[in-house]
């Protein structure tokens, strides 16, 4: 997102910007960790949690915190966080060990309607948060992962939902205007953010006053084949060609698309101002 945007910036069209293969799943297949129960009990460790000892019957991706009775749950970083995993930890949190308050799942990357399941499930006693993407570059030696639990410099960012309206759609005879507008966009755990407590109160106002101000750059791709996004229209802060104001996006866009027989399906992606991706999916007749 951050690359398209400098290429835009720089009236670079057009191009192809491809993103090639699964960082995290890479990465770990580089890494010192000879399993996942190890690379989990890393992860269980920098979030400040014990994990469990290894016995039969014990998931090595498991973890806990005494003091709030809280169960860890370490996705993989080659699996797609989603319905099954959220189910999962459910399940954990009501029967392991004699059930637990609440469950944080930590995932390094996410099925695209997250947000959307999350919603569905209203779950107060289920967190989600994201493993930091480099992690994995952080965690090249012991000394390395000793200084980031000494340091507690690693934080589980928040993760993030972007809602649109209803997509209108205007027929023509060979092509189709649509209307993507800009509905809501929520930090699911903002308390996961690294910012002091004036700051917070700051975000807390924006976030209730007027949340998608928060968003830096979105783009849509209206013919979205579910694997490959391929942006046909964006917008992005101190762009003001859409608009006169420069600290905001335009929430509202118009699109003149090739008639498709059957549904079609747009896909709408934003980044906001800490860097955070999201992204939704809307089927249109």
């Amino acid at each position: 997102m951050v690359m398209r945007k400098r290429l835009i910036d720089q009236d670079a069209k057009p191009f192809l910007y491809q993103s090639i293969g699964d960082y995290q799943k890479e990465q770990f297949e580089k890494s010192a960790f000879r399993t996942i129960g190890d690379l989990s009990h890393v992860i269980i460790n920098l979030y400040g949690a014990l994990p469990f000892p290894l016995q039969e019957g014990v998931p090595n991706n498991l973890g806990y915190d005494k003091r709030t009775k809280t169960l860890v749950f370490v996705d993989s970083p080659s699996k797609m966080t989603g319905y099954n995993t959220l189910k999962k930890a459910q399940e954990l949190r009501a029967g392991f060990m004699g059930g637990w308050d609440k469950v944080v799942v930590l995932g390094w990357n996410f099925v695209t309607d997250i947000g959307k399941i999350l919603e569905n499930i209203k779950d107060d006693k289920l967190e989600v948060l994201v493993i930091p993407p480099d992690l994995l570059d952080q965690l090249k030696t012991k000394a390395s992962y000793e200084k980031l639990i000494k340091t507690g410099k690693i934080k589980f960012s928040s993760l993030q939902y972007l809602t649109i309206k209803q997509i209108k759609v205007k027929q023509g005879k060979e092509t189709d205007e649509i209307e993507v507008e800009l509905d809501n966009y929520t930090l699911l755990s903002p308390d996961a953010l690294p910012l002091d407590q004036k700051n917070k109160e700051k975000l807390e106002e924006v976030m209730g006053d007027d949340p998608l101000a928060l968003i830096e750059y979105w783009s849509i791709d209206p013919d979205y084949d579910g694997e490959t996004f391929r942006s046909k229209w964006q917008d992005y802060r101190q762009n003001t060609e859409n608009d006169a104001d420069e600290f905001r996006v335009i929430k509202k866009a118009k699109l003149e698309v090739p008639k498709v027989s059957g549904k079609r399906k747009v896909c709408v992606k934003a980044v906001d101002v800490f860097g955070f991706e999201s992204a939704t999916v809307q089927e249109v007749k």
